[in-house]
């Protein structure tokens, strides 16, 4: 049972969690004998991150001041020490599809021993987005805030939770920490299903999984599931688990019961992959992949009463019939042990990129603690010692970054030549924001609503000049 309660939320900039980086990180830890630690970081932004000047002048990174601060690595250690501590439940507002990917790629930059595929086995997080549309469809008359955006609306939604939601203070954290406090008094019931449910071991054991795997479908549980990536028009899915990825192994697919199953149970059929449900070509299919390390809200097929039922069009006489149907394809679990149905993006071959690859060696993470308690000095003779090749690619950045006078010329010109490839191709800003550009040029840079704007405008010019 987790000890401490960690709240958090990041400000991030860039396109993309590889690309991009965190450049604000709020945080309250509360333990129940201490008094709650606040904290607010600011980062400066990294030389290689680019920023697109229109979507900063639509965003808040517009008006911050986007240099100063700490250092992406500084930033990393403090986050680490966070997010490694033992017996911490981690609470954020749409953190496990818009923070969450940062913060794991700013460990991996920096790094940071922590896993690259899956979660640390003590992590135990909770997702107020989540949350939240579970209980707005579920149970709307327990939803807190009656004059809330649609949960699915997540701009808006984000933007009334942080800032119209009758909760005070600056720091994010502290709003999140006031956010749950009034959920919670609104909907104890499926706040605290939620609370008792924000590990992976607990998801994975409510949903029926044997050692994380799916050994027959007769002990499979069928869920009400929710979670802002899931391909479900309704915004939920009811679903039958069915199998876990044999590379990946939080990754779960599940049949959405509210589906046609009959091909998919056909002993006859030889590949799965038609069935997995993709919002371009397959927006319908009736095998849906769901990662649970982004923890998503799970409630047992009970917890949906008649009424619920009738109005969310649930017919729980099919659901029920399509878990009997799916229950007589006992072959189903194994085949698709045998048959591997993921398929993920192309990655460009940049070492940001190659997180995915896979876990580093328990040897190359030792090397790593050794690498943050050792002079920058020794550095590039520790990394020659490890394993991976990603390694030494990381040690040349970071050091490209904090310390490029000991890095060999030729690593210098790499790094140089790295950062100059991120603007290379970037088209000038549209006109309205080349206006804004212009008024606060003419008020001497003075305006604070746009330093970010000027920062960003001045970094371009130069590294495309």
């Amino acid at each position: 049972m987790p000890l401490a309660i960690h709240f958090y939320d990041a400000i991030t900039a860039g396109k993309s969690p590889a690309e991009g980086q965190i450049v604000r990180y709020d945080s309250l830890m509360c333990e129940e004998s201490l008094m709650p630690q606040v904290m607010e970081m600011m980062v400066g932004l990294r030389s290689d991150v680019h920023v697109d000047l229109e979507a900063a002048a639509n965003s808040e990174l517009g008006s911050m001041d986007l240099l100063s601060g700490h250092s992406e690595l500084e930033c990393a250690r403090t986050v680490h020490r966070h997010f490694t501590r033992p017996n911490c439940l981690h609470i954020g507002l749409g953190n496990t599809t818009r923070v969450d990917p940062f913060l794991r790629s700013t460990f991996y930059r920096n790094l940071l021993p922590f896993p690259c595929i899956g979660l640390p086995g003590h992590s135990y997080y909770l997702d107020l987005e989540t949350m939240l549309r579970a209980i707005n469809i579920l149970r709307p008359d327990e939803y807190p805030w009656a004059d809330s955006p649609d949960p699915t609306n997540t701009q808006f939604f984000h933007h009334f939770l942080m800032w119209d939601a009758n909760v005070s203070g600056e720091n994010r954290a502290v709003r999140l920490r006031d956010l749950l406090a009034d959920t919670h008094a609104s909907c104890p019931k499926l706040v605290g299903h939620a609370l008792k449910h924000s590990s992976l071991q607990s998801i994975k054991s409510a949903l029926g999984l044997e050692q994380g795997e799916v050994c027959d479908l007769e002990s499979a549980t069928p869920m009400y599931l929710v979670h802002q990536s899931l391909q479900a028009p309704k915004g939920f899915i009811l679903g039958l688990p069915v199998g876990v990825d044999i590379t990946y192994p939080d990754i779960l697919y599940v049949a959405d019961l509210e589906s046609d199953l009959s091909q998919l149970c056909n002993p006859a059929i030889t590949s799965y992959q038609s069935f997995v449900r993709n919002p371009s070509s397959n927006p319908n299919g009736p095998l849906v992949r769901i990662s649970l390390s982004r923890f998503p809200f799970c409630a047992p097929l009970s917890a949906i009463r008649p009424a619920d039922a009738a109005r969310l069009s649930i017919d729980i006489g099919l659901v029920k019939r399509r878990i009997a149907q799916l229950r007589s394809a006992t072959l189903l679990p194994s085949r698709l042990k045998e048959t591997p149905v993921l398929q993920l993006s192309s990655q460009p071959s940049d070492v940001y990129h190659r997180m995915w690859a896979g876990d580093f060696s328990p040897k190359d993470q030792v090397l790593m603690q050794e690498l943050h308690q050792a002079p920058m000095g020794e550095w590039l003779n520790l990394a020659v010692g490890a394993s991976d090749g990603r390694f030494h690619e990381l040690v040349v950045r970071l050091l490209g970054r904090i310390a490029p006078e000991i890095l060999t010329s030729g690593q210098r010109s790499e790094v140089d030549a790295f950062t100059q490839l991120r603007f290379a191709k970037n088209s000038p800003p549209p006109l309205w924001v080349a206006e804004l550009l212009k008024q606060a040029q003419d008020g001497n840079e003075a305006s604070s609503a746009a330093v970010g704007l000027m920062q960003l405008h001045k970094r371009i010019t130069r590294n495309i000049g």
